[in-house]
This record gives structure tokens, C-alpha cells and sequence, in this order.
């Protein structure tokens, strides 16, 4: 029962998730071996951010079979290029939390339906 509280106690509960500050890329972002193989795909991942907005994981969702590493290359470009603002809890403090966000490689011009979650990278 101790055990049952300490862990209850060391919950966090987020009343507000992490909130993109800067969710672009262009087309330079498209990963080069795909692009010369002609190669789209969708890759869907949960990104961890900590209490300072920071990008500490990533873990792909959909597409981690996707050819040429575009999993990889997701996460990479999720790090080195997307800022967040971190989660908050109910009193207001800053704290770490999580995202869904989904990648969609395209050398054509079509992309997914706009849901808020989805960045689309064409050639």
C-alpha cells in the first residue's frame, strides 16, 4: 500500500501537453539517399520533451520499416531542427512530457489530410 502512494505521489499529471514553438522543415531535409532512390514514406513517432522544451526521445510509431533509414532520419531531423515549449502541470510548473508527430517523406506534391500532427517534406 506505501508503495501504491509513493508511486501515485511521483506521477505527474500534465494538464498541458509540450506545445510546438517550431515545427518546419524544407525540402533540404528530405534525406538524400531516399530522395535519389525516389523513395516516399510516412514515418509517425512519439518525441519525450523534457521540462525545458528539449527533444529527449524518440520512438517511431509507423513506418520503422520504411527503406533507407527515413525512421532514422525522422528522429534526426525532429531533433536537430523542432522546438517545443514544455508540458505544464495543474499548477502551472513546467514538467517533462510527450507529442505524436508524423513525417511525411514526398516527391510528389500530395500529402495527408492537414491533421495538426503531420509535416509534409517534398522534393
Amino acid at each position: 500500500m506505501k508503495l501504491m502512494a509513493l508511486l501515485m505521489a511521483q506521477a505527474v499529471i500534465t494538464a498541458a501537453p509540450p506545445q510546438p514553438k517550431k515545427v518546419i522543415l524544407d525540402q533540404d531535409a528530405y534525406p538524400e539517399a531516399a530522395r535519389d532512390a525516389g523513395v516516399e514514406g510516412d514515418i509517425a513517432f512519439d518525441l519525450a520533451i523534457d521540462a525545458k522544451g528539449v527533444i529527449t526521445g524518440c520512438t517511431v510509431t509507423k513506418g520503422a520499416d520504411q527503406p533507407f533509414n527515413l525512421a532514422v532520419d525522422a528522429c534526426a531531423l525532429a531533433r536537430a531542427n523542432w522546438k517545443f515549449l514544455p508540458a505544464h502541470d495543474e499548477a502551472g510548473k513546467k514538467v517533462p512530457g510527450s507529442v505524436h508527430f508524423a513525417i511525411a517523406f514526398r516527391i510528389s506534391r500530395r500529402c495527408p489530410p492537414p491533421d495538426g500532427q503531420t509535416v509534409c517534406v517534398f522534393l
